[in-house]
């Protein structure tokens, strides 16, 4: 994710920021161009496995992934949803705000809605599953024409 304006500073002073997506990550969910996401500052959520956080890699950079697994000492294993391998972990410090909510195409949705639990849940479930589903979408092109 690119950096687009002070985000930190936007959750110190108003307690959440809208930010554009960059990358393909987090997609089939979320798509560079279409989708931003309401972010709060993670320390006003009690964060839990699906939830899609900002966290600040070693190197300096911002990335958007979801939490796959909380690990002890208040550290969390995360993964873009466009990955079937769990990617790294981090560190409560290192999150920077957690999703609220979404606006994909201009329409917001809240984590809270219906379809998107159960997305999460089924999407979450199993990284098998998960890499046989974006397997099926490579191999019938669906991957390349819906990331255009």
């Amino acid at each position: 994710m690119k950096q687009t304006g002070n985000i930190e500073q936007c959750l110190k002073d108003m307690g959440f920021a809208v930010v554009p997506i960059s990358g393909t990550s987090m997609w089939p969910l979320l798509k560079e161009g279409k989708s931003q996401v309401q972010l709060v500052s993670g320390r006003t959520k009690q964060l839990k496995k699906g939830d899609i956080v900002l966290y600040r890699r070693k190197d300096g950079t911002l990335v958007l992934h979801r939490i796959i697994k909380i690990v002890k000492n208040n550290t969390y294993l995360v993964c873009g949803d466009h990955q079937w391998k769990s990617e790294e972990q981090i560190r409560e410090d290192q999150i920077l705000a957690a999703a609220q909510g979404f606006f994909i195409n201009g329409r917001y949705i809240d984590e809270k809605i219906w379809w998107y639990r159960l997305y999460q849940k089924i999407w979450n479930g199993n990284l098998t599953i998960r890499r046989c589903c974006l397997a099926f979408l490579r191999l019938t092109g669906l991957e390349k024409k819906s990331l255009k």
